[in-house]
């Protein structure tokens, strides 16, 4: 052959295309179960997305990537959301079995995720007994609290120690895995449940780590940014609120990332709720907005609405005065309100009711007035507590139905004192200040 044929031979050689095999879950199930729907799911952080689907031929199924390898992340298989195993998938081809009662405990083989997924799925079935057997111990304590106190401290200690020592061996193992640096993946997914001795934010949760579409694919996210949450949230609600804003905006709109966030901030933030803040449901919120549809309208289902935000407008509240006339918060429309959820027997209440008095006295010219609502259920109670820390103002409601009022009922108000401040327009723009908190917004907007 001469040189021109070889040289044409090598050309046609180069333009032709030679396409990677794709990447195949084989499954088996025994005994065999024959003509059973099998679902495939991929996660995205706290929720399973239905990838595709299959029937089982004499106990035997597949899938097929639909190119060289499925997209890198975690999934599950089974016949159903709760029947099935979480796997990790890729460029590999892997192997299942299963009896088709336990999905979980399935027979994993195939790559190095996988392998590294089984010792994690090991730890993570040990622990959980034994969490199970520590949860036991300290119900069975609880009759000791009121009688013993001291034995049930001092039994409590020791089970917090053990506790302690168990995750610390989950953390030890944790790091251990992950030095190895393989495999690429699942080490990845690890180092995120690794709790870091890092002192900012910013390196708790980055930037890249949010928009990273394989740890997108996995189930971290929810721990995570709860993790997060408790480290540098603290006790503080702003703060909370601030550092989930945070992460939400490292997210681009409209992106999988964006999608992610939004939900598990919003869980992060329920625990808010037993504080009186909304702030998860206001989350839960948004993302019905930016991501519209029946997953979403169901998602925000889930969170109570809460108080009424800043910037709303002031829920109209129409309750008897003492007297036993109607009177309306609107009928104040002009001056700005301080509604004051309170009652006689409110230790905290009467302990701001000073401050109170003291903020109507300096202002009351200027423009400012309260609205009182009492959750009381005395009349001659509520009527007592009004002259006795001299809450000179008119305006004082009840319907004496204590927490079925009406009042507190409009405003979500599940703990008093609770407080929300009513510019001339009747929008909300602050809500529970106390002490000094309160004078320093009136002298804003009403000056010294």
């Amino acid at each position: 052959m001469n040189l021109s044929h070889i040289l044409g031979h090598c050309i046609l050689l180069a333009g032709l295309s030679f396409e990677s095999p794709a990447a195949v879950l084989k499954g088996i199930i025994k005994p065999a179960i024959q003509d059973k729907q099998i679902f495939l799911y991929v996660f995205h952080g706290d929720q399973l997305k239905l990838v595709d689907s299959t029937r089982s031929e004499k106990g035997k199924f597949q899938f097929k990537s639909s190119d060289s390898g499925f997209p890198v992340g975690m999934y599950r298989v089974g016949t159903g959301f709760s029947s099935s195993s979480t796997l990790v998938l890729g460029k590999e081809n892997i192997s299942l079995e299963t009896d088709g009662k336990d999905w979980e405990t399935a027979k994993l083989s195939g790559s190095d995720d996988i392998d590294l997924f089984l010792k994690y799925r090991s730890l993570n079935k040990q622990m959980n007994i034994e969490m199970r057997i520590i949860d036991e111990k300290y119900r069975n304590l609880l009759p000791l609290a009121q009688k013993e106190r001291v034995k049930f401290e001092a039994e409590v200690a020791k089970l917090k120690i053990r506790l302690d020592s168990i995750l610390g061996n989950q953390q030890v193992k944790f790091v251990d895995w992950t030095k190895k640096g393989k495999p690429e993946y699942f080490t990845k997914v690890l180092k995120m449940l690794v709790n870091e001795s890092v002192d900012s934010p910013e390196q708790f949760i980055t930037e890249s780590q949010i928009n990273d579409p394989e740890l997108l694919r996995s189930d971290v996210w929810e721990s995570k940014v709860n993790s997060f949450m408790q480290k540098f949230g603290g006790s503080e609600i702003e703060k909370w609120v601030m550092l989930g804003n945070n992460l939400v905006a490292m997210a681009k709109p409209g992106s999988e990332a964006r999608d992610v966030m939004l939900r598990v901030v919003a869980k992060a933030f329920q625990p808010l709720e037993q504080n009186g803040s909304n702030a998860a449901y206001l989350t839960a919120k948004q993302y019905a907005l930016e991501f519209p549809g029946a997953a979403s309208t169901e998602f925000l289902k889930g969170f109570n609405p809460g108080p009424p935000s800043e910037g709303e407008m002031a829920p109209e509240i129409e309750l008897a005065d003492r007297e036993g006339k109607l009177v309306k918060l609107s009928s104040l429309r002009g001056k700005v309100v301080l509604i004051d959820f309170w009652a006689s027997w409110c230790g905290p209440c009467r302990h701001e009711n000073p401050t109170v008095v003291k903020a109507y006295n300096r202002f009351e010219p200027k423009g400012f007035t309260i609205f009182s609502v009492s959750l009381d259920q005395s009349k001659d109670k509520w009527l007592s507590a009004i002259a006795k820390d001299g809450l000179i103002w008119n305006n004082h409601v009840s319907d004496l139905k204590g927490w079925q009022s009406a009042g507190s009922a409009a405003y979500k108000v599940n703990s008093i004192p609770a407080t929300f401040l009513v510019d001339k327009e009747g929008r909300i723009i602050a809500k529970n200040l106390r002490g000094p908190a309160l004078e320093e917004k009136l002298q804003e907007l009403l000056g010294p």
